[in-house]
């Protein structure tokens, strides 16, 4: 299904030309003005068993610097084999109200503890990840406090260009979709779509440059997103 390398490149060039299409269909940000995330991701990998997870990252309405987010958030991992883990971890959330001015401090913090599982497999020269996702969150303002869960799965497909598989120097396109779940009355939260273009400079590290749609109800924002995954192995060597 995904051997064919010319077939691979036209797969990733309709993708990116429905979303050419569709731009002006969706919905604007508060200032009509496309957002961006700049991300940073982390596996510390201290044993066959065991990694611990770290990423961060910085969400803004605008381009420019009007904070929209910020997110933290750390893990455990346990590998039961090297194409699956599961993991735990606590993550911390600041959300802001657009500003201008960016004059207003966090409206709303959020105090998450989420577990997942997250496989992998490849089909051909393609990469598919499935990761499930299960979050307790417990949101505070100034005005109420409350209680939410989520459930969230992500597939994202990545699709080596110059090589056959992913290793040092090889540009690759990256896919995904990720739909979030409420356990309540109202179960749609989220869906995200997102298609990148990025470099592995080493098989520890590599930066992707994409596009991301995110839909809230009925609403649709667009972000640009720039995000480092750097991985480091304190595993000893035989």
């Amino acid at each position: 299904m995904c051997c064919n390398y010319r077939n691979l490149l036209k797969t990733g060039s309709a993708f990116y030309l429905l979303l050419l299409i569709n731009l002006p269909a969706f919905s604007q940000s508060p200032s009509g003005t496309t957002g961006n995330w700049l991300m940073c991701f982390n596996q510390t990998r201290l044993h066959d068993k065991w990694s611990i997870h770290a990423e961060a990252q910085y969400r803004s309405f605008e381009i420019t610097p009007n904070t929209e987010q910020l997110l933290l958030r750390g893990g455990i991992n346990y590998h039961i084999n090297n194409s699956a883990f599961t993991s735990i971890g606590y993550a911390y959330v600041g959300n802001y109200v657009f500003d201008k001015e960016q004059l207003s401090g966090v409206q709303v913090s959020e105090n998450r503890i989420w577990q997942q599982f997250l496989m992998r497999n490849n089909i051909g020269r393609c990469l598919f990840e499935h990761r499930y996702r299960l979050e307790q969150r417990w949101m505070q303002s100034n005005s109420n406090n409350r209680y939410l869960s989520r459930i969230r799965y992500l597939l994202r497909i990545t699709v080596p260009l110059n090589k056959k598989e992913m290793e040092k120097n090889t540009l690759f396109l990256s896919f995904y979709d990720e739909v979030f779940i409420h356990l309540s009355s109202t179960p749609f939260d989220r869906n995200r779509l997102y298609g990148a273009i990025g470099y592995q400079f080493s098989p520890n590290a590599n930066i992707q440059v994409g596009y991301l749609a995110q839909t809230v109800n009925t609403i649709t924002k667009h972000y640009l997103q720039a995000a480092i995954f750097y991985n480091l192995d304190f595993r000893k060597k035989e």
